[in-house]
C-alpha cells in the first residue's frame, strides 16, 4: 500500500520537476563530485531561435565556493552549455533539466557546478540555477 501511495506522489511531482526522472541523489552526487561550484554574472547567451536545444552561456566568475584544481579565479570568464527550451517547446522525457530560454536571456546571475572536459567546461547533470543576486553562501548547495 505504501508503495502505491509513493508512486502516486511521484507522478504528481514529476511534471513540476522538468521531467527529472533520475533519483535526486544522482543529481546530488554530481554536484558533490564537481570540481567547481561558482556564481557568475551572465555576460552572453547564445540560444537557438526555435525549439529546444543547447544554449551557450558565458559569464564572469564572481563567487567561488569550490575550486578543486585551483584553476578558476574571480573575474575570469567561463563558458559552458546548458539545455534550454522556449516556452511551449515539447522536450524529450529523460533526466535533462531544461532551462527556459527567455528566463536565461533575462537573467543576470547563475549558480553552477562545473567540470573539465576535453572540449572545455561542462555542467555535470544540468546542475545550474538562475539566481536573482549574488550571495556569500550557496543558493544551490550540494544537499
Amino acid at each position: 500500500m505504501h508503495r502505491i501511495v509513493r508512486s502516486a506522489l511521484w507522478m504528481m511531482v514529476l511534471p513540476a520537476s522538468a521531467h527529472a526522472l533520475m533519483p535526486p541523489e544522482v543529481y546530488r552526487n554530481a554536484r558533490a563530485e564537481a570540481p567547481y561550484h561558482v556564481q557568475i554574472a551572465i555576460t552572453k547567451v547564445d540560444a537557438p531561435r526555435t525549439g529546444p536545444g543547447t544554449c551557450g552561456v558565458e559569464g564572469q566568475v564572481l563567487k567561488i565556493f569550490k575550486n578543486a584544481t585551483g584553476s578558476l579565479s574571480n573575474d575570469m570568464t567561463v563558458g559552458f552549455a546548458v539545455a534550454c527550451r522556449h516556452t511551449g517547446d515539447v522536450v524529450p522525457l529523460g533526466g535533462t533539466i531544461w532551462l527556459n530560454t527567455d528566463a536565461l536571456e533575462k537573467a543576470d546571475y547563475m549558480e553552477v557546478y562545473l567540470a573539465d572536459t576535453a572540449e572545455g567546461l561542462a555542467v555535470p547533470l544540468w546542475n545550474y540555477k538562475l539566481i536573482s543576486k549574488l550571495s556569500d553562501e550557496p543558493q544551490f548547495p550540494v544537499d
